[in-house]
């Protein structure tokens, strides 16, 4: 269902399009991730461990995108549920590492299908280079949201 937007989908603006294709992401990876008991931002914390097992916590927010403490509470409530180890870093006193655990792992091995179902379905209808081209803006866009969070807007 495309979302209703009081103007046409083509003229609203860039802030207001993302946000409507980000919480539709939200709505629909909740409702085939809720059987599961995940969230969305559960799914992506084990999918980067899935590929990058033994991050740090600070690499890993970066690799989503969010800040310490969101990041902090996603692996507070993935460890009360088992699904991921953290430990110590063996080679950086203050530093902890993250793993699934075989639980976590036995997860991921169970939403394989599931992650090609979804990007697949996400992806349908575009060519290989639309793709592309869809990841180049998309990759420009949070050039210029880091070049925006160094300058201050002036509030007057």
């Amino acid at each position: 269902m495309l979302m209703k937007l009081n103007i046409p989908w083509e003229e609203a603006h860039l802030p207001l399009l993302l946000a409507v294709v980000r919480s539709r992401l939200r709505q629909v990876g909740l409702q085939h991730l809720a059987p599961f008991g995940l969230t969305p931002q559960q799914f992506q914390v084990l999918a980067v461990l899935e590929s990058d097992p033994g991050i740090c916590h600070k690499n890993l927010a970066g690799a989503l995108g969010m800040d310490k403490p969101t990041a902090t509470r996603l692996l507070q409530t993935l460890q009360k549920k088992g699904w991921i180890l953290i430990q110590p870093d063996p080679k950086h006193g203050r530093r902890l590492c993250i793993t699934l655990s075989p639980e976590g792992a036995g997860l991921m091995g169970q939403l394989k299908e599931f992650r090609l179902f979804f990007r697949e379905g996400l992806e349908a209808g575009l060519e290989p280079t639309e793709r592309q081209q869809l990841r180049d803006l998309l990759h420009k866009l949070m050039l210029n949201l880091d070049r925006l969070e160094q300058v201050s807007w002036p509030s007057e």
